[in-house]
């Protein structure tokens, strides 16, 4: 059922805020401190365009098929998009009534790297912030989600988890090559971790929030990682009403260097292999994060 949009929550959910990475770098929980913020509202992650980014590319592709076929056969491209984009408003509109002081809408849904293109075909406004991890973290965590709450989806191999690693941060910096600094960031979960405060302060400015000291304090101890993991993350609820709470293991040490550890010197020099270029490009070195000057 449609439900009516005003024009200033239109003008809201048309210029979101899109925070991806690769899964297990600190995506749930940079949505978490942002959202903290009484002008920034989100809920659980809606994975949106990835059932929708074969719809929006699929006009891209049947241009060049000999055989017509697919929506393209059934719309007319201006036409498609336009519903595409009047069910994205339908499905977040109930973050600004439940949270109608927002004026920003932060989804956070880690594989949307992969679609930051066709985002930006529906919501030429959007601002993505891309969060990165150490791959070796990275790993070290899909692998022990595997043996549990993530059996669904994380690998069991040490090669298949860095190469998801490696196409992700790969897929979310081409796309960043397209976009102004206006439209795009990269915030360091390392970085992040060490100075929480100043690289939170950071993102709102980038957002044009405006977040007084004593605030950005509160919020920092409030999202704090060891008292969310006590309480099982900050929770969502769906359209029922029901609460969404994040599985046990969900949140692990919330530390940086934990796969020094974790990983034997087989596995780390595995991950390297595969991510050891980009790890370079993105401010890694063998032994981790390179201190900014």
């Amino acid at each position: 059922m449609n439900q009516s949009i005003t024009k200033e929550q239109k003008d809201i959910l048309i210029s979101p805020v899109f925070i991806v990475g690769s899964g297990r770098s600190g995506t749930t929980w940079l949505q978490r401190l942002l959202i903290e913020n009484p002008k920034i509202t989100g809920g659980q992650e809606s994975e949106f365009f990835l059932c929708f980014g074969g719809a929006v590319n699929s006009f891209e592709f049947n241009e060049s098929a000999d055989r017509k076929l697919g929506l393209p056969t059934y719309w007319a491209e201006e036409n498609l998009m336009a519903a595409i984009l009047n069910l994205w408003e339908q499905t977040f509109v109930s973050m600004l009534e439940i949270k109608p002081e927002a004026r920003i809408l932060a989804e956070k849904t880690p594989s949307h790297a992969f679609y930051m293109d066709v985002i930006r075909k529906v919501l030429p406004d959007a601002k993505f912030i891309h969060i990165i991890r150490d791959s070796r973290s990275v790993v070290s965590s899909m692998i022990a989600a595997e043996k549990g709450w993530g059996k669904s989806w994380a690998p069991n191999s040490i090669k298949d988890a860095s190469i998801i690693w490696w196409r992700s941060v790969n897929a979310a910096k081409e796309s960043a090559k397209k976009m102004s600094s206006d439209h795009y960031i990269e915030v360091h979960y390392e970085d992040l971790l060490e100075n929480t405060e100043y690289e939170l302060s950071k993102i709102y400015d980038y957002l044009k929030v405006d977040c007084n000291l004593g605030l950005v304090k509160a919020i920092v101890e409030n999202q704090d990682i060891k008292k969310q993991k006590a309480m099982g993350g900050t929770g969502f609820k769906d359209f029922k009403g029901k609460e969404l709470k994040e599985p046990d293991g969900f949140f692990r040490k919330g530390q940086v260097d934990s796969w020094k550890e974790e990983l034997n010197i087989i596995q780390k020099l595995i991950v390297w292999r595969y991510t050891r270029k980009l790890m370079r490009e993105c401010g890694y070195d063998w032994s981790g994060r390179i201190k900014r000057k």
